[in-house]
C-alpha cells in the first residue's frame, strides 16, 4: 500500500461516511440517480453534523452523495468571485500541518484511522470535542474512499467565515439546490440555508 507518487490511496469507506438513512454506503447520486458503487464512479460525500456536548451525541443536519459530473454542474451556481474567494481562503488557512503529514505517512504504511483524520477542523485546528456544528467531506471511487487531502472536517467558525465570502448570486444558487434536493421540514430547511455551506 505504498504511495511514492503522493497520489490518493483507496481505503474502505468508513461508517462515518455511510448514509444515516440506510446505515450503508451511499448507493445513488442525489441528482441523477447514478449507481455510485459501480466500477470507477467518482463522487463526493458531504455531511453536516450537530453535536450535543452534554450528551456526547450527534445528529446529522443534512447528508448527500453526488457524482462528479453532477457536482461540476452544481458548482456552476458559484460565481467566479465566490470560487476565487474560497480557493484563496483554503490556500491561506488550511492546516496541512505536521499531524496531517503524519497521518499521510501512516496511510502509506497501510494504517487508516478515520477518527484521527476528523479530529480537528482543517482550517482552525479546533478539536471536534469543542464544536457544536461541523461538516465532513470525502471523495470516493466506487466502493472505496480516496484518502490524501481528504477526508476532512470543517468547524462552524470556519464555515461562517466561508459564508461571508459568497456572493448573493452564489447564495441564491445554493438555496435553489437546497429547495430542490433536500426534503426537509421548513424549520430544518431554514437552518440548512442559514448554516450549510457546500465547500467540496
Amino acid at each position: 500500500m505504498s504511495n511514492s507518487d503522493n497520489k490518493p490511496l483507496l481505503v474502505d469507506i468508513p461508517k462515518s461516511f455511510y448514509s444515516d438513512e440506510t446505515n450503508a454506503p451511499f448507493a445513488k447520486c442525489l441528482n441523477c440517480g447514478r449507481d455510485l458503487q459501480e466500477g470507477q464512479t467518482q463522487y463526493i460525500i458531504e455531511k453536516a453534523i450537530k453535536r450535543y456536548k452534554d450528551y456526547s451525541s450527534t445528529d446529522t443536519i443534512f447528508e448527500y452523495a453526488i457524482c462528479m459530473d453532477c457536482h461540476q454542474k452544481f458548482m456552476s451556481v458559484y460565481s467566479q468571485e465566490s470560487l476565487a474567494n474560497i480557493q484563496t481562503y483554503f490556500l491561506e488557512n488550511a492546516r496541512f500541518d505536521h499531524k496531517r503529514h503524519h497521518l499521510i505517512e501512516k496511510l502509506q504504511d497501510g494504517v487508516f484511522e478515520v477518527d484521527e483524520w476528523l479530529s480537528h477542523c482543517i482550517i482552525k485546528g479546533t478539536p471536534v470535542s469543542e464544536m457544536t456544528e461541523y461538516q465532513i467531506g470525502a471523495q470516493c471511487v466506487g466502493d472505496k474512499m480516496a484518502a490524501l487531502q481528504m477526508p476532512f472536517l470543517i468547524g462552524n467558525e470556519a464555515l461562517d467565515e466561508i459564508m461571508q465570502l459568497l456572493s448573493n448570486k452564489t447564495i441564491d444558487g445554493m438555496n435553489g439546490f437546497i429547495d430542490e434536493f433536500f426534503g426537509l421540514p421548513p424549520d430544518l430547511k431554514k437552518l440548512l440555508k442559514d448554516t450549510g455551506v457546500f465547500v467540496l
